[in-house]
């Protein structure tokens, strides 16, 4: 497994991918962007929750950019969707979509920047090893986000969460289940929390910090590390 991943390091960046030279930072290089996929993925559809039916069998559905909802109570009644999300006048809904927002943009933020990085010529950045500062922006990152999801059921009790589940209140979901939206969120904010600080123990384990003085040193150096 190491060297397929070593050859790909090498092959993508081409001999210039200092900071993932190793499987393990490969790995974490290539997990970082899955999640990263999968977090905008789940922020951005309208299925963190799933309601009833209606007349014409489409299911009702919930998201932060836009809903699917009711128009009344009546069983089987039909829903409309109500496109993108233009007001919000919920404070807690606010906060929740905030911390996710944050969350979500910083994993983007990261996930750019660790791309940008393969064509670096050194291993440093700010004083600091880039695995060991990534790994911290990954984890603050994925706590917002994980913030956010145990705040969620509290928004329950909107009435844009009404229109959907019903006769939803806080911390009680009402016709609803869970999404698949939701439940992606929750794996890749808790694998992206693993991954920042498997990020973080590069350092000790295969991480080295090397600085150069110019372009020859460091193609000098590549070739002596084979």
């Amino acid at each position: 497994m190491a060297a397929p991943l070593h050859c790909l390091a090498e092959a993508i960046c081409h001999q210039a991918m200092l900071p993932y030279r190793t499987w393990k930072s490969v790995t974490w290089f290539v997990l970082t962007w899955l999640l990263t996929i999968g977090l905008v993925v789940s922020a951005a559809t309208a299925y963190w929750l799933t309601g009833p039916e209606d007349s014409q069998g489409d299911q009702s559905r919930w998201g932060f950019i836009e809903d699917c909802g009711f128009a009344s109570n009546i069983s089987n009644a039909d829903f409309s969707c109500n496109g993108f999300r233009t007001e919000v006048n919920d404070i807690v809904l606010i906060v929740v979509m905030a911390l996710i927002g944050v969350g979500v943009l910083a994993m983007l933020v990261l996930a750019t920047v660790s791309l940008v990085y393969c064509f670096c010529d050194t291993l440093t950045a700010c004083g600091r090893s880039f695995h060991s500062m990534a790994g911290f922006w990954q984890a603050i990152a994925a706590v917002f986000i994980l913030l956010g999801i145990l705040a969620f059921p509290m928004t329950w009790e909107t009435g844009t969460v009404r229109g959907v589940c019903r006769t939803s209140s806080r911390f009680q979901i009402g016709d609803c289940t869970p999404g698949w939206s939701l439940y992606i969120a929750i794996a890749c904010a808790t694998l992206s929390y693993i991954v920042g600080v498997f990020s973080i123990a590069l350092d000790s384990a295969t991480f080295r910090v090397t600085k150069f003085d110019s372009m020859e040193s460091l193609d000098t150096y590549k070739q002596s590390s084979y």
